[in-house]
Formats: structure tokens, C-alpha cells, sequence
């Protein structure tokens, strides 16, 4: 009962953190503070399990990956989080989240297509379903959300400095946090059912 408890309470506060993420592009650090209350209690309560151990050891690797490769510390922090729910079956809890939260991305990559139609930017056909055309008023709206220029690591860019004159090609800022918690709600469903 007290480890579905703590499931549960990081599915939830993921959602915020998720909510946030795609409303604002921030999240508040309090609620990844929050998180690591039910996150210590899984902890404590699996330690014992070899397998558990394994889990936690991948959500490790890929939140440190995910954070090397240039994501916002957010991204990690919640791969870290989901790597303290127990595996399912002999699978760990951060696999099922990421590979059920990547069936987000083909409907991403076909809305940006689709939002792409018609605006004046020159791109070719991949980088219509990976990239947006966007007016200065839009950047200007929510400018977290559009990613202009080459950008390695998203917790140095600062779109201040970005000067967008007409329109631009931008990388769209796609909250992977919503990826990663709807991945985890999936697994969430597998483990309880």
C-alpha cells in the first residue's frame, strides 16, 4: 500500500512538473523537491532486490545521458525519478517510461508538419516535422518554446539574445517532461493491472 502510495505521488508530480513544462517551459524546482520524498520511500522499501538495484543503476545512466547530450536538467531529474519506481517483470521502470512515452513524438512531428503549411520558411521535408516556422510575435509570445540557432545545451540558451526579425526557422522546444510522465502513467497502468 505505501509503495503504490509513493508511485502514485511521483505520477502526480510529474503531471505538474509536466503541466508546467508545456504552459511556461519552467517548472518549479519544489516540485522535484517534493518528488524525492516518495522517490526515497521506493527506495528504501526495494533496496533489497538485485533487479531493483539494475533499474535504478538505468534511470541513472539515462538521466546523466540525457543531461550530457545538452536536455534541461528537468528531463533528467524526472528519468531519475522514474527509476525509483520498482521493474516490471524484468523490465526497468525508466525503459517502459521512455519507449511508451516516444509514441508522443510521431503526433508531434506530424502537428508541426502540418503547422508548417503555408508559412514562408525554406525547409526541407525533415525539418518540417522536427522544426517551425514562427513569426516574431510568436517568439516573442512564449520564446522558451522555439529554439533559434545552434543550441547544445538548453540550460545555456537564453533566447533574450535572440533577435527575430519576420519570421524564423526554429527547433520547437518539445516538452519531453510530458513524454516522460505519460510513459510513466503507461507503466503505472501495467504495473497495477
Amino acid at each position: 500500500m505505501i509503495q503504490e502510495a509513493a508511485i502514485l505521488a511521483i505520477g502526480a508530480l510529474l503531471s505538474l512538473a509536466a503541466w508546467q513544462d508545456v504552459k511556461t517551459r519552467e517548472i518549479d524546482v519544489k516540485i522535484f523537491a517534493a518528488a524525492a520524498v516518495p522517490a526515497a520511500v521506493l527506495i528504501s522499501l526495494n533496496w533489497h532486490s538485485p533487479l531493483y538495484l539494475f533499474s535504478l543503476a538505468v534511470g541513472a545512466v539515462l538521466a546523466l545521458l540525457t543531461r550530457l547530450l545538452g536536455s534541461g536538467y528537468a528531463d533528467s531529474l524526472a528519468l531519475a525519478l522514474i527509476s525509483t519506481a520498482p521493474p516490471l517483470a524484468f523490465l526497468p521502470a525508466p525503459f517502459i517510461a521512455v519507449m511508451a512515452g516516444s509514441l508522443l513524438l510521431p503526433a508531434t512531428m506530424l502537428w508541426l508538419y502540418l503547422k508548417n503549411r503555408g508559412r514562408p520558411c525554406k525547409m526541407k521535408t525533415l525539418e518540417r516535422l522536427t522544426h517551425i516556422c514562427v513569426s516574431r510575435e510568436e517568439f516573442a509570445e512564449n520564446p522558451l518554446k522555439f529554439i533559434v540557432g545552434d543550441v547544445k545545451d538548453m540550460e545555456r540558451y537564453d533566447p533574450a539574445k535572440v533577435e527575430v526579425q519576420g519570421w524564423v526557422k526554429a527547433k520547437y522546444g518539445f516538452p519531453y517532461l510530458l513524454s516522460l510522465t505519460l510513459g510513466y502513467w503507461a507503466y503505472v497502468l501495467l504495473l497495477l493491472s
